[in-house]
């Protein structure tokens, strides 16, 4: 297959953990043998990072934009612009990592990473006033975009149930669509020879649950390590670490905690387990999905938690993650893509 990939950021130009999940998923896809061309925007606040795993063979075009505020609205008209002037037609699929409000004259395929509207009240939280009238303003046209780009796609792919259900709530009925869940490189993420007491939190917002890691650490014994901008007496805090680094301090942990209000996957989960570390989290987490009592515990109160999952396996919890390489995250999607073509086909 041919394949047109649109999204908002590709490496070396990284906002997220989305330019390393594009960077990983496309370069398994070009292995089986699909061409891929990306266009992608370029934020003038990006990260120059992870050109390293980016396939030499992935065609890559680059759209500059200026700040990543305001991207929902931006990204897509820049995108829009170029792909009018650029030949789609000989491409067999699109697939699209942003929300777009407009058709392509192809089979085009949405994949949502995230759910704006339901991280919303937590995101607003922590903004100060003039910021929230700033973001009152962008919503009605963020969510004609969101609500548009379901309409434009033929099928959608989410990164798990909840997030999909996510969408279903603020949106309502949803094209043909199916959840595949994010993966995790095993060659970065393994059991390291590393033994600690403490546990482990990855995040500094409220949505992710920084809140109620800090209420845990106010009132445990443990020492609790927190890779994030998190300034508290309580903690001890690890504002930026390799990816080394952090397998290392998954491996040492007793469990990793990850309290989430709503968190459409949560990469964390997957890459603790990989280093053979149980998880604590919660059912607003979309990698709750891949726990179960083996490995983790759901909606268990922290302390309790880690009571619970001491006694786990690290081989149980290795196992469970290399059921979710970026190998099967890439046959997975190449399923769908496949499925889109045999129907337009028929």
């Amino acid at each position: 297959m041919k394949l047109l990939v649109l999204t908002r950021e590709f490496p070396p130009h990284v906002m997220g953990g989305l330019s390393y999940h594009l960077a990983y998923l496309y370069r398994e896809l070009v292995d089986r043998g699909h061409a891929v061309t990306v266009v992608t925007g370029a934020c003038g606040e990006a990260t120059p990072a992870g050109a390293d795993l980016v396939d030499d063979d992935i065609d890559v075009h680059t759209v500059p934009y200026r700040t990543f505020h305001a991207q929902h609205l931006t990204v897509p008209l820049k995108l829009w612009r170029f792909v009018r002037d650029f030949d789609v037609t000989r491409f067999d699929v699109a697939i699209s990592h942003t929300p777009l409000p407009y058709e392509l004259p192809i089979p085009t395929v949405g994949k949502y990473h995230d759910c704006p509207q339901a991280e919303r009240p937590y995101f607003r939280a922590e903004l100060g006033k003039f910021s929230r009238v700033v973001d009152s303003m962008l919503t009605p046209p963020r969510r004609f975009v969101d609500r548009r780009s379901l309409s434009a796609v033929d099928m959608a792919i989410f990164n798990s149930n909840l997030n999909r259900d996510a969408w279903a709530g603020q949106y309502g009925d949803l094209p043909p669509n199916q959840a595949v869940h994010n993966g995790v490189d095993p060659d970065v993420f393994f059991p390291r020879d590393v033994d600690g007491e403490y546990v482990l939190f990855v995040g500094d917002d409220l949505r992710k649950g920084v809140d109620t890691v800090r209420s845990f650490a106010r009132e445990t014994d443990r020492d609790v390590y927190v890779v994030g901008d998190v300034a508290d007496p309580n903690v001890r805090s690890f504002d930026r670490v390799s990816p080394d680094r952090l397998a290392e301090l998954y491996s040492g942990a007793v469990a990793t905690i990850h309290p989430a209000k709503f968190e459409a996957f949560g990469n964390v989960v997957l890459e603790s387990l990989a280093c053979g570390t149980p998880v604590v989290t919660t059912s607003q987490c979309g990698a709750s999905e891949v726990i179960d009592e083996t490995v983790g515990t759901v909606d268990v109160p922290v302390a309790d938690g880690i009571r619970q999952v001491r006694t786990l396996r690290e081989r149980d919890c290795v196992e469970r993650a290399r059921e979710h390489t970026w190998g099967r995250v890439a046959g997975e999607t190449e399923a769908v893509l496949q499925t889109l073509l045999d129907e337009r086909h028929d």
